[in-house]
Parts: structure tokens; sequence; C-alpha cells
């Protein structure tokens, strides 16, 4: 974008490349409405009435950005490029913020701006590196791919600590995205949530590159508002259990995400000993669903809900630190509450789906209820879904382990491939998937009850391996 933009520049005088490019990440669900009830005249009065946002409403059926009708008329006036970034820091909307000023996480959000409700710091990481830099980098875990790098003349943008790649570089270290798998010397890992993901190097390291695809049922527009909610959550939630993002693409035939390469694969994977990994041991998994709770709790303590939560969007890195995937479906009130909200597009996975979410309501507990399937799949071993199983579903299983009359005991369900295991430890872990898996979402446990009975269950079996040695 244009380097002259500045704090003090007249949004009138933003180019129309510019424009567009804010349009890109407002426009989807919404966000420009979370904009224009920020605005305010110099006598503090809303510059904007309900009369108005009906009118940019229905730009959207004449094929037109509300985003930018909204700039061209607030810019009429001497509004200045400053007072739209506070306003788009107050929202949380920092990768629009990111495409005005590229530093203003460095700059505080003016306290008439700020929300009474908990702000979501962005960490203050060093940006992540370029295509082009040469600056040593660690040894790559089984590298495969050795592909040309871009010159040093090739320099894709950074936003908010992503790198912007060009889409052409991606097709250079993901081997032209061979679909071929690892296996076989190719570079697909696997699919992901809209898309397949393909490994490749970036100055040596490896990294994860999703290429989103257009479906049958899912139109690019969807995908590029799933786009753009991953660039958005994945900016403002920092944690060690949720997926590093390292940069993204959008200049080419398909959009891309690229994140750290997670050796491991996903937790569905290794569960199952795909390609003959060794089995979990019973404290492997427990810390696993320890990892997976401080996660979710930090997701919900900003105010964010998954919507997707499975075992295949756990990612292991090399020491098998579980790393939450997949944020395309997640969501945040723009008043940043916790209540439930509602939605007429049912999404996430059947399997996983609590029963107020197959209704379209949005809220933590439907984030609990699906952590609840991943435990029973960390306890027994098995899939989520099995279309040759008498219960199809996995979670239909606890209602013949709780019948007396039925064969089906605690113990035959566990893992047969996992012998470390203690009854007691085991039984607490099933008895709080049975709590999450409570068809009343308001008697389901709050993540911070989860995380705290797995957290008893691992001291439980470290004290046990203190008294042993």
């Amino acid at each position: 974008m244009n380097n002259a933009v500045t704090s003090a520049t007249y949004i009138r005088n933003l180019n129309c490349s510019t424009r567009r490019k804010l349009a890109d990440f407002l426009d989807p669900q919404d966000r420009w409405k979370d904009v224009i009830v920020s605005i305010y005249k110099a006598s503090g009065e809303p510059r904007y009435s309900q009369h108005h946002v009906r009118r940019f409403e229905a730009l959207v059926a004449q094929g037109r950005s509300p985003t930018v009708e909204l700039l061209n008329d607030w810019g009429t006036t001497n509004s200045t490029v400053g007072e739209l970034v506070d306003i788009l820091k107050s929202q949380k909307l920092l990768a629009a913020a990111h495409v005005l000023l590229p530093d203003i996480e460095k700059e505080p959000i003016p306290a008439k701006l700020q929300q009474a409700s908990p702000v979501v710091e962005v960490d203050g990481t060093s940006p992540t590196r370029v295509l082009g830099e040469t600056e040593a980098q660690p040894t790559p875990v089984s590298p495969i791919l050795q592909p040309q790098l871009p010159s040093e003349e090739s320099e894709p943008d950074s936003t908010g600590g992503f790198s912007s790649f060009f889409y052409h570089e991606l097709m250079k270290i993901t081997g032209n995205f061979d679909d071929r798998p690892m296996s076989d010397g190719g570079s697909r890992l696997g699919e992901g949530g809209f898309g397949t993901v393909y490994k490749g190097l970036i100055n040596e390291k490896p990294v994860a590159v999703k290429r989103l695809n257009p479906m049958e049922d899912i139109p690019l527009e969807e995908l590029r508002v799933q786009f753009n909610q991953e660039i958005q959550t994945l900016l403002v939630l920092k944690h060690e259990n949720l997926v590093d993002m390292v940069g993204f693409s959008c200049d080419g035939q398909h959009p891309c995400l690229v994140y750290a390469y997670m050796a491991n694969g996903s937790l569905l994977d290794r569960l199952a000993c795909l390609d003959e990994s060794p089995p979990l041991s019973w404290k492997r998994r427990c810390l696993i669903a320890v990892g997976t709770a401080r996660g979710l709790e930090y997701l919900h303590n900003n105010h964010h809900v998954h919507r997707d939560v499975k075992s295949a969007n756990i990612l292991l890195d090399e020491a098998f630190v579980p790393k939450i995937s997949d944020f395309g479906l997640t969501r945040a009130s723009a008043k940043r509450s916790s209540t439930t909200m509602m939605t007429e597009r049912i999404v996430g996975t059947r399997a996983y789906m609590a029963p107020e979410a197959l209704r379209g309501e949005i809220t933590p507990r439907s984030d609990i209820f699906s952590f609840g399937v991943v435990l029973l799949e960390i306890l027994s071993g098995l899939a989520p879904a099995d279309e040759n199983r008498e219960q199809q579903f996995l979670m239909e299983l606890r209602y013949d382990i709780d019948d007396e009359d039925d064969d089906l005991t605690l113990e035959d369900f566990l893992d047969t491939k996992m012998r470390d295991w203690e009854l007691a430890q085991v039984e607490s872990v099933y008895s709080l998937a049975c709590s999450c898996l409570n068809e009343r979402k308001i008697r389901r446990p709050a993540i911070k009850q989860v995380l705290s009975e797995l957290e008893e269950v691992v001291k439980s079996i470290s004290l046990k391996a203190q008294v042993q040695q």
C-alpha cells in the first residue's frame, strides 16, 4: 500500500486499492457495522442512524461494498486514518487496521474507544521472516523437499506479524502443490478445514500450507470469509496451545494459509496409529487433554467460540504439545460477550455437535460438548463416527457403558493399545467426558472446571510415578 499513509491522512485521500483491501476484511460477517456504530460527530452524537445502516445494507444487493461506500461518505468530512484505526483497534479488527498502519500495535487505544469488557492483547513476538531472508534457521524435521527459494528481489508484505506470500512462491516450496502423499514423495499432508494441506520449506524450516478449495456446497465467497476469519482470530489470540500462523497468500487462484509445521500430525491420526506411529501412553493422552483444555480456556476467556473442536483439529508438535487449529468457523461477538448467539448456517462436524449447535446456537458450552467426544476418543482410541458400529457415533456408546443390562464395560471400552492406565484415573476422565456431553448445556461444566479436573488426573499420574521411583 501507499507508504505515505499516516494517522493524519484524510480518509478521502485513501486510494481505491486500500479501500478494497479494507472491504475484504470488513464486508464479511458485516464487520463494517461495528465500525459505523463507533463513528461520532464532534458533539458526541452518533454520526449514523439505523436508517443510514439500512441504506448501506441495501448496497449489498446491488453488488456494491458497504465498507467502500461508508468510507466514501465518511471521507467527505475531515475524518482521518488515525480515527478509523482507533475504531478498528477498539473493535479488535486488527487485520484491517494493519492494512492502514502496520505498526499500530505499538500505539495505545484511546480510552474513549476502549470497551468495558476484557481486552484481548496481541502477543509482542517479533514478526515472521519473509521468504527472501537468510538468517540461520533450526534444522528441519525430516525434510522431504528442498525447493528453490524466491530471490531477494521478492518482497512480500508483512501484516501484523504475518508474512503475505505470493502464490507462485508457495507453489515453488510445495512442489507445485504436489498432491501425492508425503509417503510417495509428494507434498500432501492431508485434508484440512475447507482445503488441502501441503508441506513446504521456508529457509530450510518446514511449514504447512493450507490451500483453500471451493467445493460444491461452499462457494468462493464463503471460503474468503473463512480465510479472513482465521487471520483475524490468530492476529489477536496467541497461546501455546493454539496453532502458530506464519502467513498467508491472497493474490493467486486459491487463498492460502501458512502455519508452523506440526511434526506429529493430528491427535486423530496418532490415536489411530496412522503410518505405524507408536500408541500414545495414558500419561501422554492426559497431557494432550490438559493442553487442549488450556487452549479452549484461553479462547473462552477471550470470548471466542471455536465451533469445530475435534481430534483432527488438535495438532501435535515435535514434543506432543497440542495446538488447536482451524479457526475459520470461530465466532466472537461484537460486544465480546459470552452469551448464546444464533446463526442461520449450521456448521461443524456432526459427530461432535451439541444438540443446541444443531439448532444454530453458538455458545462456549457447545465447545465443551465437542471436547467431551474428544475425551472419549482419548480413552477408547475409536473414531468419532463409524458406519460399521452398531452405535454409529462414539458419543452414543456411553449409553451402553452406563446400561447395567449391557455387556459393555468401561474396561472393555478402553483402547487396548494403551497399557499404563489406572482404573480410578480412567473413571475420572470418563465421568468428566459424560458431564461434558450432558444434553442440557447449562449442566455442562465450564472449561475452568474441566481443566482443573484433568490437571488433578495428571497430578495423580505424576505422584504415582514418584512413588514407584
